[in-house]
């Protein structure tokens, strides 16, 4: 029987092989490549330049591989299925099983956590907060009904002045042309009132002030920094300096003074200096009509 005539497909190697094993499988022995014997009708002999721009020298034209044995198909046997098989079943089940144990524990020191203390996570590594609580501030009592009709007439001593456009009522001691210290109440319909602190530099020069000094009784001088800039005027050759903050910013300094004998005040700026002695009883009826309005204070 006549010998089959072929080329290698990977290196287009001429071969020749014995018509028995045509259809077969078996090696290159060029480029070791697994090839398939083709079937005799199909032989056919192609002469293709080799894919290398250098030829193999050693390689004859033609190559017998009637002496190669056929190249069976390799294929596993059912224990390498069942070994790997296997294997990857125990590596999936052991990691789930981990996943499950740290979701778990992730799980039961959450819930534990929210249970404890919904709204707070626990620190267990900062020493323990003593909880305390601070005494409720002590208001004024009530007025007296002897304290109410006082406060209603000095209410209609006090000049007001109606704001119809935010609609409060403001109530004030003072006109506003000369150096003073007093308390003024803002009032609308509805809800309760609030009380201001007004500190007035008026003359003829800028003082440019940046602080008070408040002396008490015998008491050393205490100081007073403002909390925000002080409004600035000027017209007909006059100044004013103002200092206008809510009097709740200030209820400890307030009490003081309202419980002494006397009150000096300083005003002390970059360009001088000017002292007032405080009025203290306009300042108590003011505060008076205040708490008649509905305001409370508190007490030191």
């Amino acid at each position: 029987m006549n010998d089959i005539k072929f080329n290698c497909p990977s290196c287009k190697q001429s071969l020749e092989a014995p018509a028995e094993l045509a259809g077969q499988l078996t090696d290159c022995p060029t480029c070791n490549n697994a090839i398939e014997i083709p079937l005799a009708v199909q032989q056919r002999l192609v002469s293709v330049p080799p894919a290398q721009p250098t030829p193999i020298a050693a390689a004859p034209s033609h190559i017998p591989v009637a002496s190669v044995q056929p190249k069976r198909e390799r294929r596993h046997s059912v224990f390498y299925y069942v070994f790997w098989g296997t294997l990857s079943l125990v590596g999936t089940v052991a990691i789930l099983f981990v996943g499950f144990l740290f979701l778990s524990a992730f799980g039961v020191g959450f819930f534990r956590a929210v249970k404890t203390n919904p709204t707070k996570a626990v620190d267990t590594t900062s020493p323990p907060v003593r909880i305390t609580t601070s005494p409720p501030v002590r208001m004024l009592p009530v007025l007296t009904e002897a304290e109410k009709q006082e406060a209603q007439t000095l209410l209609h001593v006090l000049n007001s002045k109606k704001d119809d456009i935010e609609g409060i009522t403001w109530y004030s001691p003072e006109d506003g042309y000369k150096s003073a210290v007093y308390f003024y109440i803002g009032k609308k319909e509805v809800g309760e009132p609030w009380l201001r602190w007004k500190i007035r530099y008026y003359g003829d020069d800028w003082l440019f002030i940046r602080r008070y000094r408040i002396k008490l009784d015998d008491a050393e001088a205490v100081s007073l920094v403002p909390t925000k800039d002080l409004k600035r005027d000027t017209g007909s050759g006059s100044v004013w300096e103002t200092f206008d903050e809510s009097a709740s910013s200030h209820t400890h300094l307030i009490n003081q003074m309202l419980s002494s004998r006397s009150v000096y005040l300083r005003m002390e700026g970059t360009e001088g200096v000017r002292d007032l002695n405080l009025d203290l009883g306009q300042m108590r009826d003011v505060l008076l009509v205040y708490r008649y309005l509905g305001g409370e204070w508190p007490a030191d």
